[in-house]
């Protein structure tokens, strides 16, 4: 079994051409996904608009080259949005930037199942499976957040802290409060602090917490399942 995993770590880092660059797009696309979630929100809102456009837009990138399986139906999908996303970012309509979001999640979501999709279709648990398995779960998290984003705009008081103000100054993504208040939720950490109020918020908040804990309740019996396969028959 050590052996097993020990080759597969070595197959990651080989010299195999294939192999390391599509263990490095993956690498990227975390290291993209872990900068918009943790890292962005924590600058000021006079670069948060231009860091996101330019995180979002390494995702969409990177996520291309990635899913091997899902390559050529994501290229001109991530086109489109790599567009989108800086015609938003330059127009500063907040209905380009509601359908922006919208569109965004709806991508994050297809991008989620692939990754999935493609953990599972490995025998064995690699580096690549898990940098995947990670990836997915920020990412699933994020795409929550973006439809935070739209119900803390479009209803008003539909959370007890007023955050969606700072979205209403044009922000194409959601920020400080509300990437903490969906991942508190995600996580069903759940300090309380911000807390939904209306009907619509609070049966998101339900969704976003059984996602978490189903998300990571199936990466895990899929992890274990094929760690468990490594292991020779006695």
């Amino acid at each position: 079994m050590e052996k097993s995993l020990l080759t597969n770590f070595e197959n990651m880092f080989s010299t195999d051409s294939r192999k390391n660059k599509s263990a490095m797009a993956n690498g990227i696309l975390l290291f993209f996904t872990i900068i918009t979630v943790f890292v962005i929100p924590v600058f000021p809102g006079a670069y948060l608009n231009l860091l996101f456009s330019i995180s979002l837009t390494g995702i969409f990138f990177f996520a291309v080259l990635s899913l091997k399986n899902e390559r050529k139906s994501l290229i001109r999908v991530s086109i489109f949005l790599t567009l989108a996303i800086w015609v938003a970012f330059f127009s500063k309509f907040e209905i380009l930037n509601i359908v922006f979001r919208g569109l965004n999640f709806l991508f994050f979501i297809f991008l989620v199942i692939s990754l999935i999709k493609q953990v599972s279709s490995t025998s064995t648990v690699t580096i690549k499976v898990i940098v995947d398995s990670i990836t997915g779960y920020l990412l699933l998290g994020f795409a929550f957040s973006l439809i935070v984003a739209i119900i803390s705009i479009k209803i008003p008081g539909a959370y007890n802290t007023n955050f969606s103000a700072i979205l209403e100054r044009n922000m194409l993504e959601p920020m400080q409060d509300n990437i903490y208040y969906t991942f508190m939720t995600y996580t069903t950490t759940g300090y309380g602090d911000i807390a939904p109020t209306h009907a619509i918020s609070k049966s998101l908040a339900v969704l976003i917490s059984v996602s978490g804990q189903l998300y990571v309740a199936v990466i895990i019996a899929m992890l274990v399942g094929k760690y468990a396969s490594l292991k020779k028959p006695e």
